[in-house]
């Protein structure tokens, strides 16, 4: 027996010795400090609650004064950066170009003939340009018998309109050959609020309408003195 307890005495001075109780007890309390800690600081504590309440106060922003872009306009940015970046020369040099010719000022006179040749010259790029091969088109001009001495000139691609009100051009010349009055389609500019688009033949009779060229044509001219008919391309 005594030599048990000599043997249990011997090793745990032997323990001791090796510093694995202070160890032990040192990991131990370092393990009950620290879950002290993070008891003390969860979310439910008082510590936590007051922690909390203090970081929302330093990090408070009223979102009605803070100028956060909106969606619409983000995606309005996006598009105008992307447009912004796919401009090129030859865009910039084409648009140069209509502008320019939107911007060309009108002749001050015209001649009738000259403005035939303008609308079949027109009418070679359009969709049905095969078709007018050869073909004729409407071209009508009447006199007023009454004093203000207005002429009235219709065309239209297609042959035998025989009203002014169905052709898709209608131009009342008076006076020295001022173009006073323009309809196209049956639609009198002077009624349109906004005209447009126009495009080839169309926008240059505009143009001579708003500068009021002069159209000169024959006192004795007559449709019938003019070729209507389209001719081949070659």
């Amino acid at each position: 027996m005594d030599q048990l307890k000599e043997a249990v005495a011997a090793a745990f001075d032997k323990v001791v010795a090796s510093g694995a109780i202070e160890e032990a007890i040192q990991k131990q309390i370092g393990a009950a400090v620290t879950a002290g800690i993070i008891e003390h600081l969860r979310d439910y504590s008082d510590f936590g609650k007051a922690l909390k309440a203090k970081i929302g106060t330093l990090i408070e922003v009223d979102l009605d004064t803070l100028d956060l872009p909106s969606y619409r306009q983000l995606v309005g940015d996006v598009i105008k950066k992307r447009v912004g970046a796919v401009m090129s020369t030859e865009f910039t040099e084409k648009l140069d170009k209509d502008i320019a010719e939107m911007l060309a000022p009108a002749p001050a006179t015209i001649t009738l003939q000259e403005l035939l040749d303008e609308f079949i010259e027109s009418k070679k790029d359009a969709w049905n340009a095969h078709q007018l091969h050869g073909e004729k088109f409407t071209l009508n001009i009447n006199r007023s018998d009454r004093h203000d001495g207005y002429i009235d000139i219709s065309i239209d691609e297609d042959p035998d309109q025989e009203r002014h009100t169905s052709c898709a051009v209608h131009l009342r010349i008076r006076g020295d050959g001022e173009v006073w009055g323009l309809s196209l389609a049956g639609d009198d500019i002077k009624n349109k609020i906004f005209v447009g688009p126009l495009f080839n033949f169309e926008k240059r009779l505009f143009q001579m309408y708003t500068a009021k060229t002069r159209l000169i044509i024959d006192a004795d001219a007559e449709a019938e003195d003019f070729d209507t008919t389209f001719p081949y391309n070659d």
